[in-house]
């Protein structure tokens, strides 16, 4: 019985500090966050280049801006949600004898949500794949090819070779 309230004040604490890092990046967002200009101006850059690349015409690109908005929105809430685990799981590296049903518990909850964020992205590139004439669909798929391959070029070499 000891050992169940101990690990019941535990998550207590963890609920706590969840709750305590919620409000503190709320409160970072409605009391002046600095804004990154350079993150509008590569939102519109990609525009351009689906303008370009894919021949998107200017109501083919207001569509698409209305899906980037409601995508990141979302996609950015659930970023911050694994960032906070993140910390939180951080913040556990400065206690003794963390159970280890703790950490598996905090990283499972990290993979249910990169997994949300994946199903959002994937759903995003279908949607954003339907604003495509069909003859603009063969452009728009080799684009995403290499978005989506581009990191593969930037692993080191080691990591690379040990992967596989």
């Amino acid at each position: 019985m000891p050992q169940s309230r101990s690990t019941n004040k535990f998550l207590v604490f963890i609920i706590f500090l969840l709750l305590v890092t919620n409000v503190l990046v709320i409160g970072y967002f409605l009391l002046g966050g600095k804004k990154k200009p350079k993150k509008e101006k590569s939102k519109d850059s990609f525009a351009a280049i689906l303008q370009r690349e894919v021949g998107f015409n200017d109501e083919q690109v207001a569509r698409f801006n209305k899906l980037r908005e409601t995508h990141w929105a979302n996609a950015k809430a659930k970023m911050d949600q694994i960032i906070d685990v993140k910390n939180v799981i951080f913040d556990l590296t400065k206690q003794p004898n963390t159970p280890d049903s703790v950490v598996e518990t905090l990283a499972d909850s990290i993979g249910r949500l990169q997994k949300q964020v994946e199903i959002s992205a994937f759903r995003h590139v279908t949607e954003t794949r339907k604003i495509c004439t069909p003859s603009q669909e063969p452009a728009y798929d080799s684009l995403m090819i290499r978005i989506i391959n581009k990191g593969k070029s930037r692993r080191p070499a080691a990591a690379a070779g040990a992967s596989k």
